[in-house]
């Protein structure tokens, strides 16, 4: 008897996600769905990641053959030194990579959502800043699963073109100004 002949097509490389922060974790949850993303969250809930344990990430999904995709927001540059100096090092490490996508910003993703209605780029020093103004515009948000665990927040925000003005505008601003964000190339990648 012959030797069996594999006929399945050998599988694309996946997109894996990796990421800190509850929200950052929602989000994207809620979004694949929505937009027909085709990623895997891991790990399954993110925590509250150091870079440290990001980097560890990243070198799993990497060791695994996927497309690696890694939010974290930059403002812990502002008050942790060490932290500064491991986000420094991922850059250095990662920025051209075509393996590995960071999607970072500054203060925090919340200012991301902020560009869904306002075409902005002020410094938004902290987290609380950037939620601070994006209660103008949802006047509930706040990062606790109460919130962020119903979808209806992030279809609201993929709604009426918000998301394509949010791309523009952050990819218009770049890393110009006192804030930023790269996130549209979680959506991007995924196109």
């Amino acid at each position: 008897m012959g030797r069996r002949i594999n006929t399945r097509q050998t599988r694309k490389p996946q997109i894996r996600v990796v990421g800190a922060g509850i929200t950052e974790y929602w989000y994207l949850k809620h979004l694949k769905p929505l937009l027909g993303l085709k990623y895997e969250l891991y790990p399954r809930l993110f925590g509250n990641e150091s870079m440290t344990n990001i980097n560890k990430l990243i070198d799993e999904g990497l060791e695994a053959n996927t497309h690696v995709i890694c939010l974290f927001d930059e403002d812990v540059k502002q008050w942790d030194d060490v932290e500064a100096q491991r986000i420094n090092d991922l850059h250095q490490k990662y920025d051209k990579s075509k393996n590995v996508t960071l999607c970072c910003s500054m203060p925090s993703i919340e200012y991301w959502f902020l560009l869904h209605y306002e075409n902005t780029n002020r410094h938004l020093r902290t987290s609380h800043d950037a939620t601070k103004a994006l209660q103008k515009y949802i006047p509930r948000f706040a990062k606790n699963e109460h919130f962020l665990r119903p979808q209806r927040w992030v279809v609201d925000l993929v709604e009426n073109g918000k998301t394509t003005d949010a791309i523009k505008r952050a990819k218009a601003f770049g890393r110009k100004g006192g804030s930023y964000t790269d996130i549209w190339k979680v959506i991007e990648k995924n196109s």
